[in-house]
């Protein structure tokens, strides 16, 4: 099994008021195991990446583009020189819109765009959102600031976009998942009996993702959910990986890590009340869960993320005086 690091958390540097980080790396350069609460796209231009993301790798080919969930651990491998383009942004306060949550769940770890294999449609349409992005950040911005300089990672900072330009980018970084969620089954190769029949199962298994969603914190099993979709248990648990690329348990179980993360921001919930709220049987098997898929133990994952996310900047609890620390 992949070691964590301790130090794996890492702390994107934003553009200056905003939650948003793009640019053009030019770099050969590797990138250590590490995740943040930002997705992030990687769009080769002129050299291919090698990337390793859980237990998956991608070879994310020139004009590919690879889209990697939040908070997962990954690490990027350049191949030879060449240009990249980057795109992350913060979803960690959209969490609210429970079919984002559902989105990431289809896409996760990532979700691998290739050109070659990609309708060509679909592809165009895409890299048209993309392009829409690049024109909004990097419009007035001098050339010299569209990439960033080996031994200086702050000139991202440097300038800012103009007014509801950070809106307007987060409008189109939601269509784009939007569009990716309700497409899924157009970005998984297989032949073409298989894509009819991964289309044909699209809607009910839709029904059954947001089934979940709504009652992932009660004691939801493959038998009862294959019910609910109609399905017989081995042919549910079949085409349910098909469709979402994991199993059904690993999919429960990533939901309810994923609130977990988001009840961890309320310093007035112990650990135990949130594993039992999250819809975990009990507390040693949320802490054992939530570590093996973060890296870190809750109370430790916490501590970091009040780090990054100060409570003095949360608008919920910013005038609470708390009485105890809950950990």
């Amino acid at each position: 099994m992949k070691r964590y690091y301790e130090d794996a958390k890492e702390h994107v540097q934003h553009k200056v008021n905003t939650s948003l980080r793009m640019f053009i790396n030019r770099l050969h350069a590797d990138f250590p195991a590490h995740w943040h609460t930002d997705i992030e796209i990687i769009w080769p231009r002129e050299a291919p990446y090698k990337v390793i993301c859980g237990n998956q790798t991608y070879y994310v080919e020139v004009d590919d583009i690879l889209l990697i969930c939040p908070t997962v651990l990954h690490e990027i491998f350049s191949l030879s020189p060449g240009t990249r383009v980057y795109i992350q942004a913060d979803f960690s306060g959209i969490g609210a819109i429970k079919e984002i949550d559902k989105a990431f769940h289809l896409m996760a770890p990532a979700l691998h765009i290739k050109k070659k294999s990609c309708p060509p449609d679909v592809y165009n349409y895409i890299c048209s959102q993309m392009n829409k992005i690049m024109e909004l950040y990097f419009g007035s911005t001098p050339p010299i600031y569209t990439h960033e300089k080996e031994v200086d990672d702050t000139v991202i900072s440097y300038t800012k976009l103009a007014d509801y330009d950070e809106l307007e980018i987060y409008s189109i970084l939601m269509q784009l998942i939007a569009f990716c969620g309700k497409n899924i089954h157009l970005f998984k190769e297989s032949n073409s009996q298989a894509s009819a029949g991964a289309l044909k199962n699209s809607l009910p298994l839709n029904n059954v993702c947001n089934y979940i969603a709504e009652h992932f914190s009660e004691d939801l099993s493959l038998e009862s959910v294959a019910s609910f979709a109609g399905f017989s248990k081995y042919h549910f648990e079949r085409i349910f990986s098909d469709y979402t690329g994991v199993t059904f348990y690993q999919y429960l179980q990533q939901i309810r890590i994923n609130y977990a993360t988001t009840l961890l921001s309320n310093p007035e919930l112990s650990v135990t009340d949130i594993s039992y709220q999250s819809g975990f049987a009990s507390c040693t098997a949320f802490t054992r869960a939530f570590k093996k898929s973060t890296g870190y133990p809750p109370s430790k994952f916490r501590v970091l993320n009040e780090e990054q996310h100060p409570l003095s900047a949360n608008p919920h609890f910013a005038d609470r005086k708390l009485r105890h620390t809950v950990v």
